[in-house]
């Protein structure tokens, strides 16, 4: 089976003769998708430029004078390659002016159509688009793995080691009973309900501008920033504990907020972002003791959060390396 167009290929030639003879010879190179046009002055230009990686016009005297068109394209679509071809003399003058004077054309071939050299040089600039885009693609899939919160830090401060101190709510979430899940599921049947309720779990925390750090095996590790952290990482958690992927597979839910160092874990070769702290530490043993449906927090995010829900203090202790105290924690009931 032939692999799919990768490479869309818009022609414009105003003669059915020359317009033919293009499509027959660019119809060989491989992976390509080829629309040809007779002009471009009746069509909506963002439609026809939508997915457009090569544009070819192969210019005439009598044409309309192609200029304003060139400068939109460059401004539409800035990395589409543009290739002209253009009759010698006047034309080729002024159309030379936008190739080196102005970044609108990115190669000119005169007239007439040297059809293999042309067919020569879309083959090596397609290779090379080709790869461009799958670098893209490759960067765009890596960019994935990565939280998109976390991206500048990264950028700024790109060696493993270095770390800052930020104010954050730390939201720990943890599937119950996932061993008796796991025993009485298939493994790939409970891979694919936890990648489910996981994906519903970000989908949420993105939506109250919290930060996914990392999946905790059945659970996931999130940040809050900014003056109302704690308020929207109460108002997610509620919603967590709301959804319906919740109620089939419950999860327990813990929160403290304070201090905590961000940073690049690792060696050159390979490193993560993390998030590490005395606060981290505490909203892992506040997950640890929730019961399934049950939201713990410090009694310090309940303060600053003020959101109005029902609540209890919890009776036992937590004592958490780091702190001098033990620290005040609540039920939430949602």
């Amino acid at each position: 089976m032939d692999a799919a167009p990768n490479l869309e290929v818009l022609i414009f030639d105003s003669s059915a003769y020359t317009r033919s003879l293009l499509l027959e010879r660019l119809a060989r190179l491989a992976n390509c998708a080829l629309h040809a046009h007779a002009t471009w002055t009746d069509k909506p230009l963002e439609k026809l430029l939508a997915n457009t990686s090569v544009l070819l016009l192969n210019h005439h005297a009598t044409d309309a004078p192609p200029f304003d068109f060139l400068r939109q394209i460059k401004r539409t679509v800035p990395h589409c390659l543009v290739v002209v071809v253009s009759s010698p003399g006047a034309p080729r003058r002024a159309l030379q002016a936008l190739h080196t004077e102005q970044p609108c054309i990115d190669m000119l071939f005169d007239k007439p159509i040297d059809l293999e050299r042309l067919s020569e040089f879309l083959t090596e600039r397609m290779a090379s688009l080709r790869q461009q885009h799958k670098l893209n693609s490759e960067h765009l899939n890596l960019l994935r793995f990565l939280p998109t919160g976390a991206l500048r830090r990264i950028f700024a401060q790109p060696t493993p080691g270095s770390a800052e101190l930020f104010d954050m709510t730390v939201m720990f979430t943890d599937i119950r009973d996932s061993t008796q899940l796991i025993v009485r599921e298939s493994a790939r049947a409970y891979f694919a309900n936890l990648n489910r309720v996981l994906a519903s779990q970000a989908e949420l925390i993105r939506r109250y501008d919290g930060m996914v750090v990392k999946t905790t095996g059945d659970g996931l590790l999130a940040v809050f920033e900014g003056a109302a952290r704690c308020h929207l990482a109460l108002k997610c958690a509620s919603a967590i504990q709301h959804s319906a992927e919740a109620k089939s597979t419950p999860v327990g839910i813990g929160i403290s907020d304070g201090l905590v160092l961000t940073g690049i874990l690792g060696t050159a070769q390979h490193f993560h972002f993390d998030v590490i702290g005395a606060h981290v530490h505490l909203a892992a043993r506040l997950c640890s003791k929730a019961a399934a449906g049950e939201i713990l927090a410090t009694q310090d995010v309940a303060s600053k959060a003020r959101f109005e829900f029902a609540s209890q203090p919890l009776q036992d202790a937590i004592e958490v390396r780091g702190f001098n105290q033990t620290v005040p924690c609540i039920h939430i009931k949602v």
